[in-house]
């Protein structure tokens, strides 16, 4: 069954269906189906009980005079039944003879000849209709075309249909003799290139499955839809065993079909030279053609340039003249391909000379110096860092990567050479991070001066810090020496000083003694540091890291220093490769995140469309962070996730970092699945403290029923943060997680012991979040007046926290400790549901609406009284919704909303839900 189609076969239907005689036409381009087409027809019932006499001509048989009309006739009269031949044989032995006799090829049949031929075709007719198909008009004889116009005067008396297909382009179209039969055409069929819609269809044909959309949709633009070239494509995939699916979506729409390859220089090695030249040249250019560079390249005047781009376009293979283009990518690869080596690497090197002298983006130039085998172009590394600078300023990494490496294949002084490597490490940071520590510590070596040096070294990524096996700090620490100390430093080589000095101490985070020496370092800057530039912010975002990991200062200095840098840093998606994470880890640690919230919004807006993993999966680690630090663990589970796929094992210092970050996740919401997959990764930064506490925060929770190992898992998650100085609860709640463990084995005193500790460190850190939980926890760790007292104190803390976790966690417990039949338990337990549902934590709502199921009728609530929870279901129930519905769309319990709109009925005195839109209204009066 033919694709695409119909209207072609339709009016070839019609044409056949009427009896009477027709010449149809059939054009179009190589590869479009003309062939195809002709089988269709042929095929049609109209045409079943025709006698098909069927020619393909071909340019070697040109020499034989009648050639196509012997091929046409001989068969015919050969399976002639003996009757009609016995009618017909004085005719037949008369074109015989004619034919037999021969003609000078090129010399015009006699009459007799012609008349004697169509004579054969009329006494055919008497019997059944003739269908006569040529395939291939323009390479027949010249004595055959003859004969088919002569036959084409005679058809409207007869019932006989010819079709002829001539190809589009072909030098042989124009000739008077193929245009004689062409100009008599009653119906001209011309049919396109497959739609989009189609090639899934093909393609299923050659799979015998249905193939991914990203497939076939790179398939159908890397040929236009052309029927030829999408078989040869096709082919060609099915050979190489790239299944249909998505990803071999690229490599499959990359494939060059030696077949169709073959069809194209088929084509092109019959024209005239200075067409195959033009053809060469435009494969050499691509979309940087224009007129002046064809004629350059091509060796061509304009004359002949404009001729040879009408007969390429003529052909089928280009279109236009003022900005000629192949019609499709894979015609253009193809014909690029079948240059020789040597003289396609040629043409490269004067197509990049061409570029340059022309002014064109050092890109478009760079490209054709990426296919030599050396960049010999004298001034090659500068256009191919140059192209590399674009590349990575529209965010492209990958692509300023290749360039730079090509550039470092040319034999080049130690200078340059450590420019460019330094050039390659800033844009492998965004994709490949360890080969950018690498290549900036051979650069190190290259550079002559401590100044050329450090400005090397700065370019280093922290967050590769603790997974390479590179010396990284003694590198750092070597270059700052060399430099000297920032203050008898001016001008750039202090902002130098000071962005090593940031990565050192970075890097030393971990270690107690340089933890309080950073921490001594901010504090002698001063209450109000220097923000101004950027290695001054560079600088205090570790020291403001020190500060909160070993929880030296209070939480609010350590935020009104964080807004602070956050005020004055602009929002770049390459803040990633600097310290600037850290106040974010700050900020999030002191429950001060709104700021931070809207900064990084700005952040994720301003890298859309970059192609740089590492960046996107940093990015969103953070976010997810924030959304963590209000609460909003669904949502920052899923920006984790995302993270967390994006990176992917290759890209480790960002899995490893949204890893964390699951982690946290995972062992706040008890989350055993999650757990269970985190584990099961390697880590190349598993010995880094935080990393290593975190995963033994997760075995313990993957310790469910063996309380004592849980608990040595979650001890020592705790002893590892506190022998790198890091004493600030906000960090891991390993103290709760612990102290509830000894409560559950009876080991009250320990329990309490470690609770009130974390409550002591959490009260000289003064962030809300971490203190009102740390209260929570230790409610539970005493007994008596005293315990609720403690619980309605991280209650009212909480409220104080951007953490809606926390403070739902605490009213629950507020309100179970003080038992729905109190008042102030109902209206914690009310709070704690509503919270939970704002922040979409259903397990906890519906610990709400089963405390609630416990209380009595409130006789004491005031009219109209409603929680936010009762209002936003009343509202949906009068928008239409039926309970099922709305308790989807909150993602709570029928009971729940059942519970809440009988509440709304007894606070507003009405009997049911038809009266609740009134009373809603009148509620707003």
């Amino acid at each position: 069954m033919l694709l695409d189609r119909e209207v072609e076969l339709d009016l070839a239907a019609t044409a056949l269906g009427t009896g009477e005689g027709a010449l149809v036409l059939v054009s179009g381009p190589l590869g479009v189906g003309k062939s195809a087409l002709l089988d269709g027809i042929c095929a049609l019932p109209a045409a079943r009980n025709a006698q098909h006499l069927r020619v393909s001509a071909a340019p070697m048989e040109r020499g034989f005079s009648l050639g196509a009309a012997r091929q046409l006739l001989e068969p015919a009269l050969r399976d002639a039944s003996p009757t009609a031949m016995a009618r017909c044989a004085a005719v037949a032995n008369r074109a015989r003879s004619a034919l037999d006799a021969g003609r000078p090829v090129g010399e015009r049949p006699a009459e007799p000849v012609l008349d004697s031929l169509t004579s054969v075709i009329e006494d055919m007719a008497r019997d059944q209709p003739v269908l006569i198909v040529v395939d291939e008009l323009q390479w027949a004889d010249l004595a055959s075309l003859q004969w088919l116009r002569h036959l084409s005067r005679r058809l409207a008396d007869l019932p006989v249909m010819l079709v002829c297909a001539v190809r589009d382009g072909d030098g042989l179209a124009g000739h008077p003799a193929v245009q004689g039969v062409v100009e008599r055409a009653t119906h001209i069929l011309r049919p396109g290139n497959l739609t989009q819609q189609d090639t899934p269809t093909l393609i299923r044909r050659y799979y015998g499955e249905a193939p991914d959309e990203a497939f076939a949709a790179a398939c159908h633009q890397a040929t236009g839809g052309n029927p030829l070239f999408l078989h040869c494509l096709l082919a060609d995939a099915v050979r190489r065993d790239l299944r249909p699916v998505a990803d071999h979506a690229e490599a499959a729409a990359a494939l060059r079909p030696a077949t169709l390859q073959q069809r194209l220089l088929l084509r092109l090695d019959p024209q005239a030279e200075r067409v195959r030249r033009v053809a060469r040249a435009m494969a050499v250019l691509g979309d940087e053609s224009s007129p002046e560079l064809l004629s350059e390249l091509g060796e061509v005047d304009s004359t002949e340039r404009d001729h040879a781009l009408t007969k390429l376009t003529a052909l089928g293979l280009t279109s236009g003249t003022e900005r000629p283009r192949y019609v499709h990518a894979l015609v253009q690869g193809t014909v690029a391909d079948g240059i020789p080596l040597e003289e396609r690497t040629a043409m490269h090197a004067l197509a990049a000379e061409l570029l340059h002298r022309a002014g064109r983006p050092a890109e478009q130039v760079a490209e054709h110096l990426m296919a030599l085998t050396s960049p010999t172009y004298p001034l090659a590394t500068q256009v191919l860092r140059a192209a590399a600078g674009t590349a990575q300023g529209r965010g492209a990494p990958e692509v300023a990567a290749r360039y730079l490496r090509r550039a470092l294949m040319g034999s080049l002084p130690d200078s340059e050479r450590a420019e460019l490597l330094v050039d390659l490490a800033t844009s492998e940071r965004s994709f490949a991070p360890y080969a950018a520590v690498r290549h900036i510590s051979q650069a190190a070596l290259l550079c002559d001066g401590p100044v050329r040096r450090a400005r090397a070294v700065v370019r280093l990524a922290p967050s590769a810090f603790a997974s390479t096996l590179l010396p990284v700090h003694e590198l750092l620490q070597e270059t700052a020496d060399a430099l000297g100390p920032e203050d008898r430093l001016r001008g750039p080589e202090r902002e130098l000083a000071l962005r090593l000095e940031a990565r050192i101490r970075q890097s030393t985070l971990s270690d107690p003694e340089k933890l309080a020496g950073s921490v001594a370092r901010l504090v002698g800057l001063g209450p109000e540091p220097k923000t101004g530039t950027v290695a001054e912010r560079e600088l205090l975002a570790p020291l403001l890291g020190a500060a909160t990991f070993s929880n030296a200062l209070p939480a609010h200095e350590v935020a009104q220093l964080g807004n602070r840098i956050l005020e004055r840093e602009p929002a770049l998606p390459t803040h990633v490769h600097t310290t600037l994470p850290l106040v974010t880890a700050s900020l999030v640690a002191a429950d001060d995140v709104e700021t931070l919230s809207s900064w990084l919004d700005a952040v994720q807006e301003n890298a859309v469309g970059r192609q740089t993993p590492v960046e996107q999966a940093l990015i969103g680690t953070e976010r997810a962070l924030v959304s963590m630090a209000r609460g909003r663990l669904t949502a920052g589970k899923k920006q984790a996730l995302a993270a967390f796929e994006l990176a992917g094992a290759e890209h480790d210092e960002a899995f490893t970092v949204s890893s964390m970050t699951l982690a946290t996740c995972a062992i706040l919401t008890r989350d055993d699945q999650l757990a269970d997959r985190l584990l099961a990764v390697k880590y190349r930064a598993q010995e880094d403290p935080y990393v290593w506490s975190g995963l033994a925060m997760l075995k313990g929770q993957a310790k469910k029923g063996e309380l004592h190992t849980a608990l040595g898992y979650f001890l020592d998650a705790g002893r590892r943060l506190e022998q790198c100085g890091w004493l600030n609860p906000a960090l891991l709640p390993w103290a709760s997680a612990a102290a509830f463990l000894h409560l559950y084995l009876g080991e009250r005193k320990q329990a309490r012991e470690l609770s009130e500790l974390e409550v002591e460190r959490a009260r000289a850190w003064g962030a809300p979040g971490p203190l009102g939980r740390a209260l929570r926890v230790y409610s539970h760790m005493i007994e008596g007046p005293s315990s609720t007292e403690v619980l309605t104190e991280a209650v009212d803390v909480l409220h104080l926290s951007a953490n809606r976790f926390e403070l739902c966690q605490a009213l629950l417990d507020l309100g179970a400790r003080l038992g729905p039949a109190d008042g102030r338990g109902r209206a914690a337990l009310r709070q704690a549901h509503a919270e939970a549902v704002d922040c979409e934590l259903p397990w906890l709502a519906r610990r709400a609406e089963e405390l609630l199921a416990e209380a009595p009728p409130d006789r004491e609530a005031a009219r109209g009284q409603l929680t936010r929870a009762e209002r936003k279901v009343a509202e949906l129930a009068t928008s239409g919704m039926t309970n099922q519905t709305i308790a989807k769309e909150l993602n709570i319990t029928c009971r729940a909303v059942e519970k809440h709109l009988t509440n709304c009925y007894r606070k507003m005195s009405i009997p049911g839900r038809v009266h609740l839109t009134a009373a809603l209204q009148e509620l707003d009066r």
